[in-house]
């Protein structure tokens, strides 16, 4: 009666599954940036965008976020959509071809040949919170530099950075806030552009 007993129990449970918690996903997009160009100077030229330098934490969909000086961790129940750097480099993309500052824009998948080309290294996006996580806030920090494509001259290159205060402490609030700050960063970019094309 035991051996039946026990075989029942263990019958009924290998029936139940796991359950696991749904993973949300989460994109990288920055609103709308206005902006008008005021130069000339590029107007004739075709900008190619290169998919952007970054560190091997940003060319997977992990979403991470620091605590305190030099702790690091993975949110378990979030993830990007694709790879931030791949999103990063679209996002920019699709605001300098809004801009109308260059002739045309191209990615860096494409077979044509431009005039120049656009370099970004992302040195930071993450979201970061203190050590008793009672706050939190977003980093985010792109290199940019513009290439002469026939010479291989670099002509211009600068830094952007913007930190944006997360309205919540979890990871749709890092999101949010990494999104706002890469609208900052995109349009000191664009203008940084502009002012190099005059």
């Amino acid at each position: 009666m035991k051996y039946i007993l026990v075989l029942l129990v263990v019958f009924v449970f290998s029936g139940c599954t796991t359950v696991v918690p749904p993973v949300t996903e989460y994109r990288v997009v920055a609103k709308k940036v206005d902006f008008n160009t005021n130069s000339k100077g590029c107007e004739e030229k075709i900008l190619k965008v290169t998919q952007a330098f970054s560190s091997s934490t940003l060319m997977s969909q992990q979403m991470n976020y620091a605590q305190g000086k030099s702790k690091q961790y993975s949110y378990s129940q979030a993830q990007w959509s694709e790879p931030p750097n791949i999103s990063v480099s679209a996002q920019i993309l699709k605001q300098i071809r809004k801009s109308n500052i260059f002739k045309s824009v191209l990615n860096s998948k494409s077979r044509g040949k431009g005039d120049l080309v656009l370099e970004i290294n992302i040195e930071d996006f993450m979201q970061y919170f203190n050590e008793d996580e009672s706050k939190s806030y977003a980093v985010v920090t792109l290199d940019f530099t513009l290439v002469d494509a026939k010479s291989a001259d670099t002509m211009a290159s600068d830094t952007f950075s913007a930190k944006v205060d997360t309205v919540t402490l979890d990871a749709q609030g890092g999101v949010e806030a990494l999104n706002e700050a890469l609208e900052k960063v995109t349009k000191s970019s664009l203008k940084w552009l502009d002012g190099v094309c005059r």
